[in-house]
């Protein structure tokens, strides 16, 4: 019985020793070889070199039999030329290829996610770049034994990283009499044609590019502009108004927004924060100095034009401030029968032409950090003539 358990115990070990002794054998005779196995969420493939070895290779020029760092310094020495990196590993370990076309599937393309404006902001999705790290995978392959397929990922840029820049910088809004109607049309249209524009970093605004030339031809109407220090009557009548609630919206975004001012002081905002604009003579402009895109949304509700500017955050919260001197203007009344003949007793009477105050304004911008004033900046001193209002009377006395 005893003797039974001796044998049986001696053929145990063998089998266990072979179980190991053989493989170290086999690896002592071919030292050279490379045996992998690559694994990818269940996927598996294994490499042998002894197995891909070509027909007619020149083996010992090719350095098939050398070890792994010989492999290695083969493969260096060929990449130093400049020479591809899969065609060189494909040279030292032939089929190499072959492990990169059986797990392709693995491999996406990077997508960022992206944002598009025309006044209102849609979003696409992203998707992380993958592809397989295959100056690892080789490196891994002449070490041999079962490793994960190395990987490279590529981060896109996600929805909410294109967010953090797109936040509202500001908002400034103006209101016009709805009753004139032509000159409410021409509002609208130029509203319309500002809403949606993207100014891209180091680009530069320019309104008159954008809203293109007020003709009839594009659909604009007469109405009233200021030319010379007077009201007459013109195409476009009313477009400088949107230039002006721009002009105010860029202004507290931070942005260097350029302009000219009226001949005459407005009535729809403070005195040295105007922008008068003209075909061809003036401009509202502004270069966008941060490093991400300015969208510009305008629209008109009701008596209202406002604009609301996004873009990356504001450092400062920007509050507009002014200082000016008035001279108020003088009403003038003219007889002239020839002229108003309608015009007959002294209550009868008609305005020629409207007053405005003459002004001198000094416009700042003053610049909070958590409440507390960090700077005040002048932006520009802007003066407007006095024009007395005229208003033509009969010359009897009211009976």
């Amino acid at each position: 019985m005893t003797r039974k358990i001796i044998l049986s115990t001696i053929v145990a070990l063998i089998v266990f020793v072979g179980a190991f002794v053989c493989p170290t054998a086999q690896a002592m005779q071919n030292p050279w070889d490379v045996c992998a196995k690559i694994n990818y969420k269940g996927d598996s493939l294994c490499y042998r070199l002894s197995q891909n070895l070509p027909n007619d290779a020149n083996a010992n020029l090719r350095g098939f039999y050398l070890s792994a760092k010989q492999k290695r310094q083969i493969a260096n020495d060929l990449l130093v030329l400049g020479l591809p990196n899969v065609a060189v590993y494909n040279y030292v370990l032939p089929n190499f290829n072959s492990i990169l076309q059986h797990f392709a599937y693995v491999e996406k393309p990077k997508q960022d996610a992206t944002v598009s404006f025309d006044g209102n902001f849609r979003y696409t999705g992203c998707q992380n770049g993958v592809e397989i790290d295959v100056d690892t995978l080789f490196d891994k392959l002449l070490c041999g034994g079962q490793f994960d397929l190395p990987l490279v990922v590529h981060k896109a840029v996600t929805e909410q990283q294109i967010r953090q820049h797109v936040v509202q910088k500001s908002t400034f809004f103006t209101s016009f009499n709805t009753e004139n109607k032509a000159r409410s049309h021409n509002i609208c249209l130029a509203t319309q044609s500002v809403n949606g524009t993207t100014v891209l970093p180091g680009q530069t605004f320019s309104f008159n590019n954008v809203v293109g030339k007020r003709t009839a031809e594009r659909g604009y109407q007469n109405a009233k502009v200021i030319v010379d220090g007077a009201y007459i009557d013109g195409i476009g009548g009313g477009v400088c108004q949107v230039s002006t609630t721009l002009y105010n919206a860029l202004l507290l975004a931070g942005l260097p927004a350029k302009a000219c001012q009226h001949s005459l002081v407005p009535s729809y905002v403070m005195a040295g924060f105007d922008a008068m604009v003209s075909d061809g003579i003036a401009d509202l402009t502004f270069v966008n100095v941060t490093n991400y895109p300015i969208y510009i949304k305008g629209h008109v509700d009701g008596n209202k034009i406002q604009f609301t500017v996004f873009g990356t955050p504001n450092t400062f919260e920007i509050v507009r401030q002014n200082v000016e001197q008035r001279q108020p203007f003088n009403t003038v009344f003219v007889v002239d029968a020839t002229k108003y003949p309608n015009l007959v007793f002294q209550t009868d009477r008609q305005v020629v032409q409207n007053g405005s105050d003459g002004v001198v304004a000094e416009a700042f911008l003053q610049y909070f950090q958590q409440g507390q004033l960090v700077k005040n900046i002048k932006i520009r001193t802007c003066n407007y003539k006095k024009v007395d209002m005229v208003i033509a009377q009969g010359a009897l006395p009211t009976p």
